[in-house]
């Protein structure tokens, strides 16, 4: 078996398996490194980029720098300053690496094989963010996304054209645009999401043991991936949350199979003192923690502060807490939490926190 945990762009680029998965020809090659990237979060960035020299390499040949200021140019014109500046690094340093790296018989193979086929719908364009990292992205018709850490969203190049149809993993804020000719849509591996114009937030990561959809305003109606719970129509303040039947990031855990079918709740957003929604506390840099469990508690944490946490002891995740964190530390974090409930200690190791009993 091939480890890929060391692999570069360039590494994923040469693999023919990923050629016909960036190019979309071949089902079982999809299927594959779709479930590759959700085991392997940690290389969604290196991922993203090789997939953006494929689209480059795909292309005609006209010159290189050339072909990606043109891309950049039509599909995104309107961005936040902080991510034009981050594409343009990670544009040059693609560019740099196709040249320096993959070298002339790369080149010739590849556009040899697509030259003339000009297969546009299969282009797509994908942001991605690391732990602690928050982005924001205007799409071509006016769409503002803020996406949270550790996410992906992927934008097909005819975005706009005929329809609008984004795929996410992990957790995004939408403020869609309206417009009634062409309807904006949702893709998790959970459920998807139909709407109009409208504002509301998508939590969908692979690692955690539900994934939701809360409306703050307007219209939308979603329904499970392959029909499970029909569709459902939410309105504002509501909240729908499908619970899954296995968690497959997270060794030995898995959540008890009573039916077939994940199991599907409606309910309200929650809203504390201040009117702050506890859903999209993130939006606004801080997290709202009400009434959690240490394991729920535990995914959030790892996914702001970059850091690996476990517990020495199964009934360490289930302390319950309450509690806003702003601007804290990871290790400030712990503390106030250990004030609260003083039966745990904590031990941070680099990127590791090792939670156990107190004696």
């Amino acid at each position: 078996m091939v480890d890929r945990s060391k692999f570069n762009a360039e590494d994923f680029l040469v693999d023919s398996t990923f050629q016909q998965y960036c190019a979309g020809t071949d089902k079982l090659c999809i299927g594959y490194w779709e479930k590759y990237i959700n085991v392997h979060p940690e290389q969604v960035e290196v991922i993203a980029e090789a997939k953006k020299l494929y689209a480059i390499l795909s292309g005609n040949k006209r010159p290189l720098v050339t072909q990606v200021e043109n891309f950049k140019e039509n599909m995104f014109p309107v961005e936040e300053e902080k991510v034009v500046k981050l594409q343009r690094y990670l544009w040059l340093k693609i560019a740099a690496a196709v040249v320096l790296v993959l070298g002339s018989v790369l080149l010739y193979n590849l556009y040899h094989h697509y030259n003339g086929t000009k297969n546009v719908a299969q282009m797509v364009y994908t942001f991605a963010t690391k732990s602690g990292e928050r982005k924001k992205i205007i799409l071509p018709d006016g769409t503002s996304v803020l996406l949270n850490a550790r996410s992906i969203l992927a934008i097909a190049k005819n975005f706009n054209d005929k329809c609008r149809e984004v795929s996410l993993t992990g957790e995004a804020f939408f403020d869609v645009k309206h417009n009634k000719d062409k309807p904006f849509k949702v893709h998790t591996s959970d459920f998807n999401i139909n709407v109009l114009g409208t504002a509301f937030n998508v939590k969908a990561y692979p690692d955690e043991i539900s994934s939701e959809a809360t409306l703050i305003r307007g219209l939308i109606t979603m329904e499970g991936v392959n029909g499970n719970g029909g569709v459902i129509t939410l309105k504002p303040s509501q909240k729908v949350t499908f619970y899954k039947t296995v968690i497959p990031q997270q060794k030995n855990k898995l959540v008890k199979p009573t039916s077939p079918q994940p199991e599907i709740t409606i309910n309200h957003y929650t809203k504390i003192k201040d009117s702050t929604i506890v859903e999209t506390a993130w939006t606004q840099n801080r997290i709202e923690i009400y009434d959690q469990d240490f394991d729920e508690i535990k995914n959030v944490l790892e996914k702001w502060y970059n850091v690996e946490i476990s517990f020495t002891d199964p009934a360490l995740e289930k302390y319950r807490f309450t509690a806003t964190i702003t601007n804290e530390s990871i290790e400030e974090v712990l503390h106030a939490l250990k004030a609260t409930e003083n039966n745990f200690k904590y031990e941070i190791k680099g990127k590791r926190v090792i939670i156990s009993k107190q004696e």
